[in-house]
């Protein structure tokens, strides 16, 4: 029994490693070079491409989502992300609480908080732990890891390529040191035409 403890704590602590490597990479990676991203290729602020203003006090947040994407029921059900080998109460679920659509391209949407029930992550550690364990996962996937700041939020993002969808999975802590995730996924033929209004769509998240 203790070495299967001593086994859950060591993945714990890998995964959580994992995480602070991903971001210390993607900010060493910034201003370098020609290659370098500006905060112009994470987000933007164009009124003409915000749809319905959002204000949750649950979430703590207030955002706009891109012009044209209506609120859905919330029909996607939460997702629990875990590791296979971990003691099965060791997980994340993410659950929506909007769901937006464009029905023009069938781009999506859908934005909630992240929780957990292990009680031996401190605060702190959490984000990177989550990120750490959603990179291991898709590590077989086209993926690109960033970080960023805007309006005092420190923010984390996962470019994900998969098949002909392209999704943005961007991450922050709130007010109260809980997880919220924002979902965009879009068609990559579409992607050209709807990237600025998804900059612009997380250019608007502000919290309360």
């Amino acid at each position: 029994m203790k070495k299967k403890q001593r086994v859950y704590k060591t993945n714990k602590i890998i995964f959580a490693f994992i995480g602070a490597l991903l971001i210390a990479f993607s900010l060493s990676s910034c201003g370098k070079g020609d290659n370098s991203q500006s905060d112009s290729d994470f987000f933007s602020f164009d009124k003409s491409l915000h749809g319905m203003e959002v204000v949750d006090q649950e979430l703590g947040l207030k955002f706009f989502p891109p012009v044209n994407w209506e609120l859905q029921q919330t029909l996607i059900s939460k997702k629990i992300e875990s590791r296979t080998s971990a003691n099965p109460t060791d997980h994340f679920v993410y659950k929506p609480t909007y769901v937006f659509f464009d029905d023009s391209s069938g781009a999506l949407l859908s934005v909630g908080k992240v929780s957990t029930n292990d009680t031996t992550l401190a605060k702190s550690a959490l984000l990177n732990y989550y990120k750490g364990m959603i990179s291991d996962k898709l590590k077989n996937d086209k993926l690109i890891s960033d970080t960023f700041i805007h309006s005092k939020i420190y923010f984390s993002q996962l470019r994900i390529e998969k098949y002909n969808l392209i999704s943005y999975k961007v991450f922050f802590l709130n007010s109260k040191g809980e997880i919220l995730e924002f979902d965009y996924t879009v068609p990559s033929s579409f992607l050209d035409k709807i990237h600025p209004s998804i900059k612009s769509s997380i250019g608007s998240i502000t919290l309360l």
